[in-house]
């Protein structure tokens, strides 16, 4: 995946968490369903560019030629860190 596209995922939810800012922000509409399904879209969205950034993160860490051993320290770490939500 290339780097646009990693941002554009960011960029999407970043907007989502903005969208919501600005929802509990205004005096005007109180909609909490409204605020949850943004909540939701947002988690999505981050949960979608973790996906994908881990995903090419650990295809250069294997093109670079990193340990077996580093790697599978490494990913013992990020696994509980992302089941850890």
């Amino acid at each position: 995946m290339t780097t646009e596209k990693l941002t554009f995922r960011l960029n999407r939810a970043i907007g989502q968490i903005e969208a919501i800012k600005k929802q509990i922000d205004s005096t005007e509409d109180d909609d909490c369903l409204k605020v949850l399904q943004q909540l939701k879209a947002s988690i999505n969205a981050l949960k979608k560019f973790g996906e994908a950034y881990m995903s090419e993160h650990l295809e250069t860490c294997i093109q670079n030629g990193r340990s077996s051993k580093e790697m599978e320290n490494n990913l013992k770490s990020v696994i509980s860190g992302a089941f850890s939500l």
